[in-house]
């Protein structure tokens, strides 16, 4: 049968309706009195069991939602002034309605129904009613054509996805004239020019046949920019320079760029951009410099040798680092949320195709002013503040869901990003040297096609991106921006992970932009394509769509014949789909075929063509917004206070607080440290993930000025250099062994030869600064559509990463520490030409080297465009310190390093600043304020859009919950000595994240560890999974289980852990954990884990069958938002009440990490009275006194009576929302008192009798 379900929240979980009233009415026009969210599910082809499991399990929770019958939801659409139902475009990825259909089948493995979602907004407008105008500035707000549309809420139908459209045929395609292609240019909306449509004439005419659709497509897809990079390798004939002040500085780069072409044999080859911008990794590996790069055929990511130290033996073992930057600018500008996603999406499959595990991230964005009221948006484009809220909140949600730890967040303000957003994406990736093979693809191995299913959403994201637009891009281009799912991601990570399965493969490449025709066609030079086996999301794709449709999650591997069967069924343990689509051959040709009908037959010479040669004339001029030689004076000085609230030196907390920083158990700095956790850290610092852990650690900074980028591309493309290796040097890194990666990002340039200057300009300087500091760009990205219209394009934008590897205990953080210092700064002076002044540059970057290798740095930051005086008040609010100036007489120039010494250190070369002290107040020259007036001047520019989580009064707490146990309470014994073993049990679920941390804090403690993995693409996979679970229950060699972190199905349908407290509660499951606990048996669930045993019942009761509409559950943060940082908590119970706690104290006080959307533990005063009593509450979130507390940030979720975690009555079940498992000693260095929380030494302890 058919039904509509519809879901609201009761009435004390209706946060989300206050917050969008309260957003709603700050648009132009709208005055709402309130506003009603239900969640609508379209179920298709369910029986009346599944109906009622839906209701009662799936998508709603009795403790937390109401489930409207269809006679209520009718009238309540009657009576409402307004309405709005909104639903994703046909196609379009639905999160929501995928984890729906899964958690359902779940419960019911027979289960065939479909499930569609929706939101439906209800208003209640206040007096005077809801105009046309206001209810089109609420439609606007809250549907994007190019992902959603409206939805009818009259009718209760499937949607249509379409039927196969048949393949379009050119019959004169070989007789059109140049009017006549330019034309069929038009009409199929091509990104290839007049030139290279001629040449596929050419080669057509002389194949003696006209082509199909497919191989139209697939050369438009194959050379267009994003996949071929048509500009960069376009010829640059000659290079006029017209630059009056710094036109010797130019001409000498140029000169030293024919030098190097010379040197190392590339004077036969066209002088290109791309040439340019990698001629000096050639030049320093032929002078072996730079001996540690891998070059292979595969050019998965930036890959480079290292020497991994083991922390558990120190023992040295070779890996491979790689590293990966890349844009999603055109899909963020027009779908944020989406387009951001899989820009992260896209960067991580990079360096996972090449085998290795991505472990680290950074996201830099670029926006105009965020702050822009809404009526002042250009027609066509969205309000900037939506962009950039949306765009953060799909990086981070695929970055937090997948497991990736990003610790280095800014986004950049120029009002030039209004063209287009940047949305930029840097990752870190590792893997054993044993674990990637790189061979040739020989006639008769096969390609796998493993990971998601391929639909229409994302046709032409290739094309689509290497295109400029305008206004009418939001209504036509929906199709070309796919909504990633990084459940399916992580499944590949952990099958990559696998040395056996790694070690089959012969390459590999990820399904990106380019779909099956360039992911499959690049992996040899002969290949035969079966697209009639590409597993689809629905019927009705024909050739063309399956060809080229952009493809998330998505790997093609090559693999021997002999090793297919095995490579398919590694997949399916980790429960991913995969199939045989091609074989090698050794036909020279490219061909595809539906069915036995070929659609495609191309040769690979004239593939690799990239189109028509193209040619450009380039003219170096001056930057139209200023001469050169005013680009690097300092402007008319402010007031240091007034600086603070520049966007350059801002605080960005409430958005990058969004971001899960600790996941990996690798974070060397938190994004911002402190005390106070109020200083933002420049590097991102991540230890290597090598099983148990390592020493080294891989750091990665940026540079780039977007206001230099306006004087000078010259000065800017130097200065991204310097600013990354400055920073790098900041952290405790040896600039010397820094490995660059470079990402591009201009206006659309045509045919104009000033435009071509420019970027001409950006890689000259980026040259110098390389030659200068001897160290090179081994990869980077382009992208040259910024443009907007005929009159807003991008700012010249050159960022520049740098990478390096080192002992992360030698890193450094930008906080400076309780008790006295003294401040240097080692400034940069730029020489008379404004450019950078590298002979003073290297020996300040030595000094700072030193002075770190010696132990004698307390804290180091480098000097960006927001000067010295910003730098320095960054360096003391995360400790709350004041300071004292000596001199305020600085340049504010980028390069410049400041570092914090112990009083008496000698800093050669170095200006004493001043000194710290414990005041709290900053003297600087004439000026003097408190700590407290920084930060609210640093915080002034983001937190209207990305508001700090400040949320909750800080209301006295009920005696009960303050008072500490004086007695044991409860107590359990541990087991005979050697009496048994601790062997963990970690199930992992569609949508876990964190089970390698959890099994390494294990294996730490002693015990051994094993994988369970809950496979769910058909029933009989997730029978035989749920018997082998009850099963090893039963065994005697399990005796702890241990639930980790993540988001189970993306945290869908729309609340946490759905899907494994269905699990959890299934009957059988359900005896055998009730079971293994009266056996003695250990269980603990972390984050989501804990999610899964409060929403199962097994917390707080032990047993499910307790569990009532009125029992505790975990709901929204207060803040309505991710938070990432570390909490402070308490001990709120006997160490006797469980073996967990056996080594606490009560009222001991711990720093744990935490990371979570639905972290707000919510219990009726009744039973966290009766909670409290039977020493059932573990731990509390405490303030700086440690006192429990309802004020956020220290209690970062708003959970009831600052409740972090409990117990069972037993007190063999602990759940907790703090992630112990995450930190080790050694990691977040820049959180002063944070130590192991070590409950898994107790468990392993207790099970084993020690």
């Amino acid at each position: 049968m058919d039904a509509r379900l519809a879901v609201r929240r009761k009435a004390q979980f209706r946060n989300e309706e206050s917050a969008l009233r309260e957003t709603l009415n700050n648009l132009d026009g709208v005055n709402l009195e309130g506003v009603t969210l239900i969640n609508i599910y379209d179920v298709f082809g369910a029986t009346e069991d599944e109906l009622k499991a839906l209701k009662a399990s799936v998508v709603a929770d009795e403790r937390v939602d109401d489930v409207i019958g269809d006679g209520e939801l009718q009238e309540m659409l009657a009576q409402a002034p307004a309405h709005l139902a909104v639903e994703p475009l046909p196609g379009q990825y639905d999160q929501r309605a995928d984890a729906a259909v899964q958690a359902l089948r779940l419960l019911q493995p027979q289960s065939r129904a479909l499930i569609y979602s929706a939101e439906l907004y209800l208003f209640a407008p206040a007096q005077g009613g809801l105009t046309d105008p206001a209810k089109e500035t609420i439609h606007s707000f809250l549907i994007n054509p190019v992902e959603a549309g409206e939805k009818d809420m009259s009718i209760l139908r499937e949607p249509a996805m379409g039927d196969k459209e048949p393949l379009k045929t050119y019959a004169d395609f070989l007789e059109l004239d140049e009017d006549g292609l330019a034309a069929l240019l038009k009409e199929e909306g091509m990104a290839m020019n007049l030139a290279d449509l001629k040449l596929t004439q050419e080669y057509f005419a002389s194949e003696g046949r006209t082509p199909t659709e497919v191989e139209l497509s697939a050369l438009d897809t194959y050379w267009s920019d994003h996949c071929r990079h048509t500009t960069f390798n376009t010829e640059l004939t000659s290079i006029e320079n017209n630059v009056p002040a710094f036109g010797p500085l130019l001409d000498r780069a140029l000169a030293r760029y024919e030098e190097l072409r010379e040197l190392n044999g590339r004077t036969h080859k066209p002088k290109t951009l791309m040439d340019m911008g990698t001629i000096m990794g050639r030049e320093l590996r032929r002078t072996g410099v730079m001996d540690d790069q891998e070059v292979s055929e595969e050019i998965n990511a930036c890959s480079v040798y290292v020497d991994a130290v083991n922390a558990a033996t120190g023992d040295k073992e070779p890996w491979l680092l790689m590293f990966k930057n890349e844009t999603h600018n055109h899909p963020t500008e027009i779908e944020p949320f989406g387009g951001a996603s899989t820009c992260l999406g896209g960067a991580i499959r990079d360096p996972l195709s090449g085998r290795s595990w991505v472990y680290q991230a950074m996201r830099i964005s670029g926006a105009g002013d965020i702050n822009t009221p809404r009526n002042e948006t250009i027609p066509g484009k969205l309000p900037q503040a939506d962009i950039s809220s949306r765009a953060t909140h799909g990086y981070s949600s695929y970055g937090n869901q997948i497991g990736l730890a990003t610790t280095g967040v800014r986004e950049l303000v120029h009002p030039g990003y209004v063209a287009k957003r940047l949305e930029l994406g840097a990752v870190v990736a590792a893997a054993p040297v044993d674990n990637v093979r790189r061979l040739e693809p020989e006639a008769g191995d096969v390609v796998i096609y493993l990971g998601g299913r391929t639909g229409r959403d994302g046709v032409g994201g290739a094309t689509g991106s290497s295109k400029a637009h305008d206004e009418d891009s939001l209504q036509t281009a929906g199709a070309e921006v796919q909504k990633g799912n990084p459940v399916n991601e992580r499944k590949i990570q952990r099958l990559f992970r696998r040395p056996e399965v790694a070690q089959m493969i012969v390459r590999c490449n990820d399904f990106g932009a380019g779909g099956v025709s360039v992911a499959v066609g690049e992996l040899a030079d002969s290949i035969d394509i079966h697209l009639d086996r590409v597993p689809l999301k629905y019927s009705g794709l024909n050739a063309r769509e399956i060809a080229i449709s952009e493809s998330q999650e998505r790997m093609a591997a090559v693999v021997r014949p002999q090793d297919a069967e095995a490579f398919i069924a590694a997949a399916a343990e980790e429960n991913i789909e995969a199939v045989q689509l091609a074989e090698i051959t050794d036909t020279g040709r490219l061909r595809m075929f539906m069915g036995d009908e070929v659609v495609m037959d191309l040769s690979r010479e004239f593939i690799e063509t990239n189109g028509a040669h193209r040619a450009q004339d380039v003219e170096m001029v001056a930057a139209p917004a200023t001469s050169e030689a005013d680009a690097q004076e300092a402007e008319a000085p402010v007031r240091l206070l007034e600086a603070l609230q520049s966007a350059s030196a801002g605080s960005q907390e409430g958005m990058v607080e969004q971001f899960d920083a600790t996941v990996g158990r690798s974070t060397v700095l938190m994004p911002y440290g402190g005390r106070t956790q109020k200083t933002h850290e420049q590097a991102s610092i991540q230890t290597l993930p090598l099983p148990g852990g390592s020493t080294t650690a891989s750091v990665m900074t940026w540079g780039f000025s977007p206001q230099l980028a306006d004087k000078s591309p010259f000065l800017m493309g130097s200065y991204s250099v310097v600013e990354a290796l400055a920073k790098l040097t900041a952290a405790g890194a040896d600039p010397r062994g820094a490995w660059l990666s470079v990402q591009e990002y201009f206006q659309r340039l045509d045919q104009n030869p000033q435009l071509w200057g420019e970027v001409t300009q950006a890689l000259l300087g980026l040259l110098e600064a390389q030659d200068a500091f001897q160290v090179a760009a081994i990869g980077g990205k382009d992208s040259m559509s910024g443009t907007y219209g005929d009159n807003l394009h991008v700012p010249p934008t050159l960022v520049t990463f740098a990478v390096a590897a080192m002992d992360a205990a030698e890193s450094v953080s930008a906080a400076i520490p309780a008790g006295e210092h003294e401040v240097y700064v080692l400034p940069h002076t730029p020489l008379e030409t404004a450019e950078p002044n590298y002979e003073q540059l290297n020996v300040n970057f030595a000094t700072v080297r030193e002075l770190a290798e010696s132990g004698k740095v307390a804290a180091a930051q480098a000097v960006s465009e927001s000067g010295v005086g910003p730098a320095l008040v960054n360096m003391v609010v995360g400790n709350e310190l004041g300071f004292e100036s000596e001199t305020t007489e600085v340049p504010a120039v980028t390069g410049s390093i400041i570092v914090a010494v112990a009083p008496g250190t000698e800093v050669n070369g170095g200006t004493l600043l001043g000194r710290t002290n414990d005041s709290g107040t900053i003297a600087w020259g004439d000026e003097s304020f408190t700590v407290a007036q920084a930060l609210d001047a640093m915080e002034a520019g983001y937190r209207e859009v990305f508001p700090l989580n400040t949320a909750g009064a800080d209301q006295p707490l009920p005696d009960f919950a303050t008072a500490l146990p004086e007695a044991p309470v409860n107590g359990v014994k541990p087991a005979e000595a050697g009496a048994r073993k601790a062997h963990v049990l970690l199930p992992v679920f569609p949508g876990t994240n964190s089970e390698y941390d959890m099994a390494e804090a294990f294996q730490a403690a002693g015990a051994t560890t094993e994988f369970h993995v809950i496979r769910n693409l058909n029933a009989q996979q997730l029978e035989e999974d749920t018997a082998a679970f009850i099963e090893k229950l039963r065994e005697d060699k399990t005796t702890i289980l241990a639930f980790s972190g993540g988001f189970s199905l993306g945290d869908e349908p729309d609340g946490s852990a759905k899907f494994i407290s269905a699990f959890l509660r299934a009957p059988e499951v359900s005896a055998a954990v009730k079971a293994f606990t009266e056996r003695d048996g250990l269980v603990l669930g972390i984050c989501n884990g804990f999610q899964a045993l409060v929403k199962s019942g097994f917390l707080p009761y032990g047993d499910p069958s307790k569990q009532t509409e009125a029992s505790p559950t975990l709901a929204h943060n207060r803040q309505l938002r991710h938070v990432s940082r570390i909490a402070e908590t308490r001990v709120a119970t006997s160490g006797d009440a469980s073996p967990w706690l056996s080594t606490f104290a009560p009222g001991q006080r711990q720093f744990v990490p935490v990371s979570h959307g639905e972290g707000r533990f919510v219990v009726s005063e009744q039973e966290a009275e009766a909670l409290f009593a039977a020493g059932q509450v573990a731990f509390q979130y405490v303030d700086a006194s440690g006192a429990p507390t309802m004020q956020a940030p220290a209690n970062p979720n708003g959970s009831s009576y600052a409740i972090e975690g409990i117990i069972s009555p037993c007190g063999r079940i602990l759940g907790k929302m703090g992630h112990p498992e995450r930190f080790r000693d050694g990691l977040m260095k820049n959180i002063p008192g944070i130590e192991v929380q070590d409950i898994f030494a107790n468990a392993v302890n207790y099970i084993e009798g020690r």
